[in-house]
This record gives structure tokens, C-alpha cells and sequence, in this order.
């Protein structure tokens, strides 16, 4: 399913399901995609609704959007310890940008290090142990 036109990114099947994909050679630092009218809530929806809400502070969730939605792809965007992606949110203004942290290749994964957002999400655990980034 390509998502842009050009296809900047495109959701394929991967060996842990689906994820996020390069559609064209993306530079370092390009705004991959700017989201408006971003609501953090304090609390995840319940699953499955909740399930690719992303933890960005102390009782801070960004939830995933609703299949159908047009930005519904942003749900498949996978955890590396090694990412090439990044969020920037601008809480005041409700917006958040998705950043190529790295040059990402044509056909390449897209993945957050969803740690970064907030370092002990339950979901990982403490980071103590974990390898380096």
C-alpha cells in the first residue's frame, strides 16, 4: 500500500508482520510526514484500539489512529534499538513531526527506538542491561 504520491513510505509485510518502508532514498533529517491536531491523552485506549499508542511521558500516550485513517500507516512503524526514525512533538501547538534520523535507502525499514520517548515504558522495561544505543 503506498501512502504518498510519490511513495515517501509504504506498508509491506516484514518477518514480525508488517512495518513501515522507504519508498524513495529519504536524506537525513527530512520531515518524512507532519501531523496536525496531535492529542495526548492521559492514558492508552483500551486494546485493541490502544495497541500502537506510543508513550511519550509521564502520562503522556499519542494513540495510533484508526484503521481507515489516512495516517493509519503510522501504526506499523516498528522498535529498533538501532532507529532511523524519530518524533519530534510540539505539545503547544499539537503537532509532531516523523524525522529520518539516518539515511534511509529505498526498501529499508522504518524504525523509533519507542524507549526514546519515555525510558521506562513498561513495555520494555527498565533500560538498565539493555545494549547501548
Amino acid at each position: 500500500m503506498c501512502l504518498f504520491s510519490p511513495p515517501i513510505v509504504e506498508v509491506r509485510a516484514c518477518p514480525h508482520g508488517k512495518g513501515l518502508f522507504a519508498g524513495e532514498d529519504i536524506e537525513r533529517g527530512r520531515v518524512i510526514r507532519e501531523f496536525e491536531g496531535v492529542l495526548l491523552t492521559p492514558q492508552p485506549k483500551p486494546a485493541p484500539e490502544g495497541k500502537y499508542a506510543l508513550r511519550i511521558g509521564e502520562n503522556e500516550y499519542w494513540d495510533g489512529f484508526p484503521a481507515g485513517s489516512p495516517d493509519s500507516w503510522s501504526n506499523f512503524i516498528d522498535h529498533s534499538d538501532v532507529p532511523n526514525a524519530v518524533f519530534v512533538f510540539d505539545k503547544e501547538r499539537k503537532r509532531a513531526w516523523l524525522k529520518a534520523a539516518k539515511a534511509i535507502k529505498k526498501g529499508q525499514e522504518i524504525f523509533l527506538r519507542y524507549d526514546s520517548y519515555f525510558p521506562t515504558n513498561p513495555r520494555f522495561g527498565s533500560a538498565e542491561g539493555r545494549p547501548p544505543q
